[in-house]
């Protein structure tokens, strides 16, 4: 397949790409890598991710130059060997693939970082074993139950395996490990004694994080199995060692919630927190804005629909599954940003934030168009861009927003018939899909609000929305709206 048979942004890409000797290619609806790419063997960084490649090309080991490749969110289930011939390589992301297995990295001798988040590995790959420089490797939430004796080999100075399975940490090898500094085994299934046996014989300089194991052991318990200061290496010692912080200091919480209660505005945003302190539910009555933004957040506590005059709610980049329906309570809330979570559903409650104006759900795991949110009313913004929805539901004639991002997800239905009934939409975003012409009818270009709309990256040329039955009336709406700007 020929440059000329992709769209258009994909085709300005590759043809740039000589030039720039980068090229991304993320949410192009690809099945493949391009045969045409084949031929930039100079290029330094190439980005495939969030498409639906099932394998790689042999050819990628011709690329000597590459130093950054990224193939993460794909479907891609093994790796061919040539990839070892990367010796540029620094960066490699196959996260969200089904890989059980990576092969020999050996010559990769630049190669720094290997992220493998999620994917199907049962045994902790060996390939990354012979990394002669690696310094990271994140094998987050995938199956791993063990760790090989090849494991005494890997020169990663910080290894991430939490969310796994794991039943042993196969101490005598893995402290083996020359430059090991920092291993993160949380939420996985270690009892007390592997635990206890790693922390009596690491090194001072070795860090370990073994939350929310089978053991239930927390640092304070084992911080008391050491007070003998007899011991020459103590467990309270190397307990100490721990990962990351907490969260920030009492007093620095304290010092926030006395401000809030007279700004009205509590101030949390990265601050390490794990959980949402208790200690702000007295101000439920008082705060109009919250921002615990960039922090390590797994849940919210149901007080959180007690805070009935919060108007802003800022959550974004922690790591949320779901949210409580109490959320639903806090009728006054105009702006709730969601985004970079791992959010599937949303509460059908959240109908009663009767004041909801703006929702940011991007860069979360949504499949599916989060139907609660027709319910808003008042609702002026809904952003969903880079999730994986692949088509829009019914119900959407009913949805209030005036604008609705939808770049870069896996759209290949617009339902436009029910789409085109929608009485407030005058913005539509969906860049980067899997759209067809044939989505974009006539009663949708013709008879709908909607007076912008941006649709890049999709399965059609500029050329062809042109010539669309209803492309005149659609245009005649955009300049409008342009000339009132």
């Amino acid at each position: 397949m020929g440059i000329d048979s992709y769209n258009p942004t994909v085709r300005a890409r590759l043809a740039n790409a000589s030039k720039t000797r980068v090229l991304s290619l993320k949410e192009s609806a690809l099945h493949r890598i391009p045969d045409d790419v084949k031929d930039l063997t100079m290029l330094k960084h190439l980005d495939m991710s969030i498409n639906y490649l099932t394998q790689l090309p042999p050819f990628i080991g011709s690329m000597s130059h590459l130093k950054n490749l990224n193939l993460s969110r794909n479907q891609l289930e093994s790796l061919p060997l040539e990839i070892n011939s990367l010796a540029c390589l620094e960066v490699l992301n196959v996260s969200q693939n089904k890989l059980t297995e990576l092969p020999d990295l050996s010559q990769c001798v630049s190669l720094k970082t290997v992220e493998a988040i999620e994917n199907q590995f049962i045994i902790f790959p060996a390939g990354v074993c012979k990394c002669p420089n690696l310094e990271t490797c994140l094998l987050t939430e995938n199956r791993i139950e063990k760790l090989p004796d090849e494991i005494h080999s890997l020169r990663a100075i910080s290894v991430i395996l939490n969310k796994n399975r794991l039943l042993s940490l196969n101490t005598a090898n893995l402290l083996r490990c020359e430059r090991l500094r920092a291993v993160n085994v949380d939420d996985n299934q270690l009892n007390r004694d592997e635990i206890e046996q790693f922390l009596v014989n690491a090194p001072r300089e070795i860090r370990i994080s073994f939350e929310r194991n089978v053991s239930q052991m927390h640092t304070t318990d084992l911080q008391e199995m050491g007070n003998d200061s007899s011991k020459t290496k103590s467990i309270g010692d190397n307990a100490r060692k721990i990962i990351g912080k907490s969260g920030p200091s009492t007093s620095t919480v304290n010092k926030h919630l006395e401000m809030a209660s007279k700004s009205r505005i509590l101030q949390l945003k990265g601050t390490g927190l794990k959980k949402v302190p208790d200690e702000i539910e007295p101000l439920a009555d008082v705060l109009r804005n919250l921002e615990l933004s960039e922090n390590k957040i797994r849940e919210i506590p149901i007080f959180i629909g007690q805070f009935s005059q919060l108007k802003q709610l800022h959550l974004a980049n922690n790591c949320l599954e779901f949210l409580p329906d109490e959320l639903g309570s806090m009728k006054k809330l105009e702006i709730l940003n969601l985004a970079g979570n791992k959010l599937k559903a949303l509460p059908d409650t959240i109908v009663g934030c009767t004041d909801l104006k703006t929702i940011d759900l991007s860069s979360n795991v949504f499949t599916v168009f989060p139907v609660a949110v027709i319910g808003c009313l008042q609702l002026d913004i809904l952003n969903l861009n880079g999730n994986q929805i692949e088509s829009l539901p019914d119900d959407i004639s009913n949805l209030k927003v005036i604008e609705l991002s939808l770049n870069q997800n896996r759209l290949s239905s617009l339902n436009p018939s029910n789409l085109a009934k929608t009485t407030r939409l005058r913005t539509l975003r969906l860049d980067e899909n899997c759209l067809e012409k044939s989505e974009f009818t006539r009663d949708l270009l013709e008879s709908s609000t909607i007076s912008v709309m941006s649709y890049d990256g999709n399965r059609f040329q500029l050329k062809d929305f042109q010539d669309l039955p209803g492309y005149d009336a659609y245009q005649e709406r955009f300049t409008a709206t342009k000339r009132k700007i």
